[in-house]
This record gives structure tokens, sequence and C-alpha cells, in this order.
């Protein structure tokens, strides 16, 4: 089932003019309907979705898929103008997987690209990959924790 959610989230339409956590979890709420049409989704703001509280903080999923009894806590993160947000996703989701048998911490990336300046201007910018260093954490979270990191690149312009 975390193939397919993972799957759902890569392939799904996002649109790029909708910003806001309500129109993200919506978009993806939709991808998921689709892909797993006997699980059930729970959207946070719309259903009741139980959160971990920790220390006085609260952490709250963005989606709850229930498939067969098994549940995946979705957490959804965009990314603008720098990768902050990544420390409190990845923390938010940690502290969820005390709760949850397994949690997916969705980043959607949507920082513009900064070209080479003697690049040719009709190439696309080339797109960062994922360092070893940083694959090997996600691998070491799902591994130990349950917790599966999914790193999606969208143009903001939609281009």
């Amino acid at each position: 089932m975390l193939d397919q959610i993972c799957e759902a989230l890569r392939e799904g339409t996002f649109d790029p003019q909708h910003a806001g956590e309500v129109f993200l979890r919506s978009d993806a709420a939709m991808a998921l309907k689709s892909t797993l049409s006997d699980a059930r989704v729970q959207v946070n703001g719309k259903d009741e979705v139980r959160g971990v509280s920790f220390m006085g903080a609260r952490f709250t999923p963005d989606l709850v898929v229930d498939s067969g009894g098994q549940q995946t806590a979705i957490t959804i993160t965009l990314l603008r103008g720098d990768a902050s947000p990544i420390t409190s996703a990845l923390a938010g989701a940690l502290v969820l997987a005390a709760r949850y048998p397994a949690v997916v911490a969705f980043i959607l990336d949507r920082r513009l690209v900064k070209r080479n300046p003697f690049d040719d201007t009709s190439d696309t910018p080339a797109q960062r990959a994922l360092s070893d260093s940083e694959r090997s954490l996600i691998e070491q979270l799902g591994k130990r924790h349950n917790v599966y990191v999914e790193v999606r690149l969208q143009d903001p312009f939609g281009w």
C-alpha cells in the first residue's frame, strides 16, 4: 500500500496556482482516491484526524489513509523559497510514527532553479538530485521508523 500511496502523490495533479494547505490536501486526497479506490481517505480540517502531542506541541497529519485496517499518516510540505520547512516536516513525521504504523512525508518542491549564466538560454535548468547522504537518511527513516519521504519537483509556474 505504501508504494501505491507514494506513486499516487508522485503522479497526482497539484495546481501550481494553489499553495494553501486546504488546496494541497484536496489535490492529494483526489490523487489518493483515484489510485486507492477501496481505501478511506481522511482529510485534516474536513474529517476527524487524530494527532499526537509532544511536550506541548501538537502534530497532526494532513491526511490519513485507512486500507484494510492499516492506517498511514501523510504530511504535506511545500517548499517555495528555501529548504527550512524540511526540518519541521521530518520532526513531525517522526512524532506521528508513535501513533501511526507508517508515515509518508510528502515534500512538494516548487523552488526556482537557478540557471548557470553560461548555459544556453534554450536549455532547461538542471534539477538537483539527492546526495548519497540524503538518500541514506531517507532509507534509514524508512527502515527504522516507518517514515517514508517522497520528494516531488514541480515547476512553480506549471510550465
